[in-house]
């Protein structure tokens, strides 16, 4: 009988480590999906704040919401780091949109444009100074660096009233109201007032009027204060009396001041269609304490016979949380 040697051979992959199935890496897909679901929800809050006013602080973001969804979209577009791609562009989007106002309004302002037969050419501009803005000096100079024909000053207690005096030789016609406790309008005109009109803060919106007189048509120039967000059905109630303010009111308005409210929200739609208004404005005014204004709350609304010749431009910051903002009309004088 032959015998068989037999010789195991050992596996030559029994000492080797097990190669665990690769995981593919996450490219960032769920953070960008969450970012432009955010984008997406924020704009329908937006847009449904014009069926219920208590959601129409989301219009104050709109652009902020626009923002998010294109760089988003645009961040999607990286193979990796979606997320953070996202992160930078939306960043840097809203550093843009801070600049702009500064960037349109550098430099000397451009000629305005030609008038008509029958008008005539008046620089107005608006400022709401802030009530704890002590810089009286600068808030002087900035008036006369921009060296508008009226302007309407809110927030101006009458702790401010010096600024009146120092400009009393270039602005010799002013209106204010402070005989009305909580009233803090000033009217400054190089042109003569007629039909001085007020109202207190404990009537509804506070605002202060005043007509220029028949060489300017009898326009009625309005300087208002609406109540801030998130109180948008306060706010919307004061809107709602100033277009029954407008019913009543005859004659071509310039409306100026600060509305607390983007060219986005029903507020300045309701005020614009309900007294027959365009709102000329656009650029953001708020807040001037960083430098970089993302909201346009600071508003120039007319009568449709009063037209622009001159784009909006915002001013200097001299210690208040708005940026002051200017531009030159054509009023009718007929």
């Amino acid at each position: 009988m032959t015998s068989s040697n037999y010789y195991l051979v050992p596996d030559q992959n029994q000492n080797l480590p097990v190669k665990k199935p690769k995981r593919r890496r996450r490219r960032g897909w769920s953070s960008a999906a969450f970012g432009l679901l955010l984008a997406v929800s924020g704009l329908a809050l937006a847009r449904l704040g014009h069926l219920w006013i208590g959601l129409d602080i989301f219009s104050q973001l709109f652009m902020h919401f626009v923002f998010l969804g294109l760089a988003v979209l645009l961040g999607m577009a990286v193979p990796r780091f979606k997320g953070l791609a996202s992160s930078v562009l939306f960043i840097a989007m809203i550093a843009a949109y801070g600049i702009w106002p500064h960037f349109v309004s550098a430099g000397p302002a451009a000629p305005p444009s030609a008038l008509a037969v029958g008008e005539r050419q008046l620089k107005v501009a608006s400022f709401n100074t802030y009530s704890e803005n002590k810089n009286t000096n600068g808030i002087a100079k900035e008036i006369l660096r921009l060296d508008p024909d009226i302007i309407t000053l809110v927030e101006f207690g009458l702790d401010k009233s010096v600024v009146m005096d120092r400009l009393n030789s270039s602005y010799p016609y002013e209106a204010d109201c402070y005989d009305i406790d909580g009233c803090d309008f000033v009217i400054l005109s190089k042109f003569p007032l007629t039909k001085i009109m007020e109202r207190g803060p404990n009537d509804g919106p506070s605002y202060i009027a005043a007509s220029l007189g028949p060489d300017f048509g009898n326009v009625t120039v309005y300087g208002i204060h609406t109540t801030r967000f998130p109180h948008s059905h306060a706010q919307f109630d004061e809107i709602k009396q100033l277009v029954k303010l407008g019913e009543i009111s005859p004659g071509r308005a310039i409306l100026m001041g600060d509305f607390n409210a983007t060219p986005f929200s029903r507020m300045t739609e309701a005020l614009a269609e309900g007294w027959g208004l365009s709102r000329l404005t656009y650029l953001p005014s708020w807040s001037a304490s960083f430098g970089f204004p993302q909201f346009a709350i600071d508003h120039i609304f007319v009568s449709p016979e009063i037209r622009a010749i001159s784009d909006e431009r915002i001013g200097d910051n001299v210690g208040s949380d708005h940026y002051p903002i200017t531009m030159t009309l054509a009023v009718p004088t007929q």
